[in-house]
């Protein structure tokens, strides 16, 4: 079954503030795709966009605030 259009995968780091997105696949080497997993940046996980700037973004995960550098946002891909 088509469930519509699919919408392309986007990092985290070009998400705007205000945005809830869903996490579809996290880059990276091992010891960073678990650090993620480990505070809920797993495929199928909400993700709220809290704030964004150029450095870094804010988002809140399964009720937590967590910061995170640009660079570490641009390996977790949503839609």
């Amino acid at each position: 079954m088509n469930a519509g259009p699919r919408v392309p995968a986007m990092p985290l780091s070009l998400r705007k503030a205000g945005e809830t997105v869903t996490v579809t696949r996290v880059r990276g080497d091992e010891n960073l795709k678990r650090h993620l997993a480990n505070i809920g940046f797993v495929d199928g996980s909400e993700v709220h966009v809290v704030s964004s700037s150029s450095s870094n973004i804010i988002v809140m995960v399964k009720g937590a605030r967590f910061g995170l550098d640009a660079k570490v946002a641009q390996r977790v891909m949503t839609a």
